[in-house]
């Protein structure tokens, strides 16, 4: 099979993939989305805190994203500390604009974020109040 027919071959199964709609970009890729596939939500943005609310200490919903913090992991939901965990993370992120800087996708379909609320980075803040989840030794 010659190398061209190969290459047409390769071309109409990405155009079919493209009019199936089906994401050729897989969602568990260890890397960040490509730019084409989330205007707007996979480079840097700010949302109003008005927008968002909060599931638990460390992750959170900005409209229809949902915004896990990157470089930390807090209590679990019923786990000792983390309704405070939550409630501190709903106060720093009502402190002004919210800055959402994409990094990855986990593999629920979150967006791994750096998150800062008026120059200040979210995850360190909660880091150095002491409500990241003890590590196993």
């Amino acid at each position: 099979m010659s190398v061209s027919i190969r290459i047409a071959g390769l071309a109409l199964v990405l155009l079919g993939l493209a009019a199936s709609g089906a994401e050729a970009w897989p969602r568990h890729a260890a890397h960040h989305r490509p730019p084409w596939s989330a205007p707007g939500l996979w480079r840097p943005h700010t949302v109003l805190s008005s927008v968002i609310r909060v599931h638990d200490g460390d992750t959170f919903y900005a409209g229809p994203e949902t915004i896990r913090l990157r470089g930390i992991d807090t209590p679990e939901l019923g786990r000792p500390k983390s309704r405070e965990a939550a409630s501190r993370l709903t106060a720093l992120l009502h402190e002004g604009p919210v800055t959402i800087v994409p990094r990855a996708e986990d593999v629920y379909g979150r967006t791994v974020a750096d998150v800062y609320v008026r120059g200040h980075d979210v995850a360190e803040t909660l880091k150095r109040e002491g409500f990241e989840k003890p590590r196993p030794r």
